[in-house]
């Protein structure tokens, strides 16, 4: 074994914590990492059946061998997400404290890139509603591409300070925090993490822990649940933080009865090691809220604001139309579901929305241009005209290139590709428009085999 890979402070802090098996733990850290990913509960049936399953997702698999996968359109149009294998103990945890069948208010509060959020939103039911918020511009485009891809309509992506949310008085059923941290237990699978740790890093990620915890916990509703995660394995940033956080609010920690093998318990929470679980160095804890004092802001009844000569829009392109409304802002339509409107609403009134349902597309003249949203939604009008194409036509077009396909229908109708929808065409005589979206291209060459 070698440990010249590793700053020696971290050593040292692993022959301090972990005296008895620091050897063996660093070897883990030095194996390659494994491949996971999650389906989609609808779009992602029957795919990947042959590879293992990850034991505490049901919807989990472990890839012999890493793909490609910017060349595959089955990941480009949301079939599947990428996703390290331990951060999937999120949805485990939910499932054993939590009635996923009641409608919730979950906020996912450093959601980026959207692993979580779009694993909450394949647990929770149409009428709840998941907040997604990330604070980074950059990494809120990369979120709502995630989100947009996955095509739940029950979303809103807001982009504010955890200081934000306390302001406001809103309060949650769920609140996911996975927290910016020092990042070891990506150190086999990222050397700019290896190359960025150091004490003074941790101990200024334990203070910025502290900050988010101390905001936003008075946003937990009573008996309200607050899941708190790190990709790290330093008690100043795990343990320590809830081990706090009980001690200064009227909190409990939430012990789970199912754990799989494998998974070390800690003294608040539940730790993965890279030698002793296959997946990543994560860390989850658990905690209720025993207050019984409501001091959320009550949402005011409000309507959106009448958007005229568009319903019919709704009524063509959506699966029951009736249970959205439009909301036009500019020339951006939107089909918000009735069930968070009011959430949407009292949201906007104070912060920073990015996104919310279902952006339809632009309104041109007296003319619809939907757009990539609207085509991967689990909400599209199943009527939609679509054309099946085979894996080089579907690469050529994410490409935002020219295809040639026969079609029956003219005018709007999607790409399809082994029965999913990858995005928008419009049929006009003499050629085919391609509407995939410039921003979204595929810049590999498609010749690049997997």
């Amino acid at each position: 074994m070698t440990t010249k890979f590793f700053p020696e402070d971290f050593i040292q802090a692993l022959k301090k914590h972990h005296p008895d098996e620091y050897e063996a733990f660093l070897d883990g850290l030095q194996n390659e990492s494994p491949t996971s990913l999650r389906l989609h509960p609808t779009k992602g049936q029957g795919l990947f059946n042959d590879q293992e399953k990850i034991l505490w997702e049901e919807n989990g698999r472990y890839l012999e061998n890493r793909p490609v996968f910017t060349l595959d359109p089955l990941f480009q149009c949301g079939s599947y997400y990428v996703q390290e294998a331990s951060s999937m103990f999120v949805g485990h945890a939910l499932k054993q404290v939590l009635d996923l069948s009641q409608n919730l208010k979950i906020l996912d509060l450093c959601a980026a890139p959207g692993g979580k959020s779009t694993q909450l939103l394949s647990l929770i039911n149409q009428v709840s509603l998941v907040v997604s918020n990330e604070i980074i511009p950059s990494r809120n485009k990369i979120l709502q591409h995630n989100i947009i891809k996955w095509g739940n309509p029950n979303s809103i992506i807001t982009q504010n300070n955890a200081t934000d949310f306390k302001k406001s008085k809103m309060l949650f059923d769920v609140i996911v925090v996975d927290a910016p941290c020092s990042g070891e237990g990506l150190f086999r699978k990222d050397e700019a993490a290896k190359a960025e740790w150091s004490l003074e890093n941790v101990e200024k990620c334990a203070i910025r822990q502290t900050e988010i915890l101390d905001d936003i916990i008075h946003c937990l509703k009573p008996n309200g649940i607050l899941i708190y995660s790190t990709c790290t394995f330093e008690p100043a940033e795990n343990d320590d933080q809830i081990e706090r956080l009980i001690r200064d609010y009227n909190l409990e920690k939430v012990e789970l009865e199912n754990v799989p093998n494998g998974i070390s318990k800690t003294k608040i929470g539940y730790q993965f090691y890279p030698h002793k679980i296959k997946g990543e160095g994560f860390y989850l804890s658990i905690v209720r809220n025993k207050n019984s004092s409501d001091s959320s802001k009550k949402n005011k009844s409000k309507q959106l604001p009448t958007a005229k000569n568009v319903d019919g829009f709704l009524e063509e392109f959506i699966l029951d139309a009736k249970s959205f409304k439009p909301l036009l802002i500019e020339d951006q339509l939107y089909a918000i579901p009735n069930h968070i409107i009011s959430e949407f609403l009292a949201i906007k009134e104070s912060m920073y929305v990015r996104h919310a349902g279902i952006l339809m597309g632009t309104i041109k003249g007296k003319d619809l241009i939907p757009s990539l949203n609207l085509a991967l939604s689990i909400s599209i009008n199943p009527n939609i005209p679509s054309v099946e194409v085979d894996l080089q036509t579907a690469l050529t077009y994410l490409k935002c290139e020219t295809i040639n396909v026969v079609c029956d229908f003219k005018g709007w109708g999607t790409i399809n590709y082994k029965g999913k929808r990858l995005g928008w065409i419009k049929v006009i005589p003499g050629r085919i428009n391609n509407y995939f979206p410039k921003e979204y291209r595929i810049l590999m060459d498609i010749n690049k085999t997997n």
